[in-house]
Parts: C-alpha cells; structure tokens; sequence
C-alpha cells in the first residue's frame, strides 16, 4: 500500500481550507447574518464571542484544518476507492457527519442555537466541506 503524501495533504488541505472558509463567510456572513444578529441581541451579556480579529483567526484556523483533515482523508480512502471526484465526495461526507452533524446533534441537545441557525450551518458546512475537499482532492498526488 501506498504511503500518504504529506506534503501533498498539505497543498491540497490549504486549497481545500480557504475554499472552505469563502463559502462558510458566504454563509454566514450574508445568508445567515440576520439570524446571527437577532440571536445575539437576545443573548445580551451572556454572550461572550471573542473581538472580530479573533474570531476570523479562528475561523480561519477552522477552515484550514477542516481542509487538511478532508484531504487527508480522502488520501487515506483513494487506495480503495480510487482517485477522483467520487472519492472526494465520499471523504467531504465522512467529514461532515463527524465534523458538522455530530456538533450540530449536540448543539441541539444542549439548546444553545436556534434549530434555524443550526441546520443553515449544517447545509452550508455540507457545501462548504464537499467543494473544499473536492478541490483538495485534485490538488493530490501520491
């Protein structure tokens, strides 16, 4: 078997998370930025969300090791599936479910979103995940 390419996991993982994080800011900030908005008014002081610098860093950091774990994924899936876009397909769901659906499920229990907000993140993070990992996936070599 075929060891994974590190550096191209890299590459790959880089493209892959700033694909991610275009479509998470289009999301987020125009589609549900609204909702976010009205959300976080009612919070009042029991919201505590860190300066907007911060919280970009973190999105950002997000976005990055969402796109290299999808990457890395699909690299460790390509010897059986085969390359190509299916694949990639198959590893952006793989991390979504543990990525996005499993927070989601939580946040729901936990009721610390709105359903509304909840299930736009989670089918604008299943965009966002499938086209970056797809765009990672080209990007990989072994």
């Amino acid at each position: 078997m075929a060891k994974v390419n590190a550096a191209r996991v890299m590459v790959g993982g880089v493209a892959a998370g700033a694909a991610l994080f275009v479509v998470n800011g289009i999301v987020n900030g125009a589609l549900l930025s609204g909702a976010f908005m009205e959300w976080a008014q009612g919070m009042g002081d029991h919201l505590h969300a860190p300066a907007r610098g911060a919280a970009l860093g973190l999105w950002t950091l997000m976005s990055l090791l969402y796109g290299i774990a999808g990457v890395w994924i699909y690299a460790g899936i390509r010897p059986r599936y085969g390359a190509g876009p299916r694949t990639a397909l198959l590893a952006g769901v793989l991390l979504w479910i543990a990525g996005k659906l499993t927070v989601a499920l939580d946040l729901m229990a936990l009721g610390i979103l709105p359903t509304g907000l909840i299930l736009g993140q989670l089918l604008g993070g299943f965009v966002a995940i499938l086209l970056g990992v797809s765009v990672g996936a080209r990007l990989y070599k072994e």
